[in-house]
């Protein structure tokens, strides 16, 4: 049975201001791995390899569900059908524990030092790259941690709230659980940030310079394999 609830007028008019859309590829594994097929370098030893394989499948994910669940309330908000919200939050709770992972996989793949042919290090200083600020870092974890944990906080009656919900609150520009919250730009300005480096790393462009001219047998430039005339 659809159940619907009342929702703010210009609910959907504030969800679309307060949380930006996306024009991200979120298909980067698939180029990431024609990358690595292909055999171009980026890192070379197994451990960095792997480390970006992973960075590069969460960005994804990251990418996909901020998608679906903006979808699921852009869905929502008009009608105030529950089950578009429930899905939303499915979606929300993935995109955040995705986020967490990503930047942990950023910051470690940071700390082992890989640096650009011109000598610049791969990954920028957190000063450098919001998302791996600290306060960042510990934002986006604090939110992973109640959402992980809820399950056992609910059982043991460690968790209240006055909506009675059981997951993320989600409203038109932002996302709490318990005393955590994370807006929609601020996530949305990570995660863009998070995609730079993935996209660098999956991929692979070809690069056409003129054919090289050669000198024939009876002396005249050849190009293309054609005799200049």
């Amino acid at each position: 049975m659809a159940v619907q609830v009342r929702v703010e007028p210009d609910g959907l008019k504030r969800l679309e201001a307060g949380m930006p859309a996306l024009r991200l590829d979120g298909t980067l594994g698939c180029k990431r791995m024609l990358r690595n097929m292909l055999g171009v370098p980026g890192p070379r030893d197994i451990r960095g390899k792997l480390i970006v394989d992973g960075l590069v499948r969460l960005v994804d994910k990251t990418i996909n569900e901020y998608h679906a669940t903006r979808v699921s309330l852009q869905t929502f908000f008009p009608s105030g059908y529950l089950s578009d919200y429930h899905r939303a939050q499915d979606h929300f709770e993935s995109c955040v524990q995705s986020l967490h992972r990503a930047i942990t996989y950023l910051d470690r793949l940071r700390a082992l030092g890989y640096a650009r042919e011109n000598g610049l290090p791969l990954v920028p200083r957190p000063r450098q790259l919001e998302a791996l600020r600290d306060p960042v870092k510990t934002q986006v974890r604090k939110f992973r941690d109640y959402l992980e944990h809820l399950d056992e906080a609910i059982i043991q009656g460690r968790y209240a709230t006055v909506t009675g919900e059981v997951g993320p609150q989600l409203g038109c520009t932002s996302a709490a659980i318990s005393d955590a919250s994370l807006t929609f730009v601020d996530m949305a300005r990570w995660i863009e940030q998070l995609f730079g480096i993935a996209a660098e790393l999956s991929y692979v462009a070809g690069i056409v310079r003129p054919a090289p001219t050669v000198q024939s047998s009876d002396g005249a430039k050849e190009k293309d394999g054609h005799a200049d005339r």
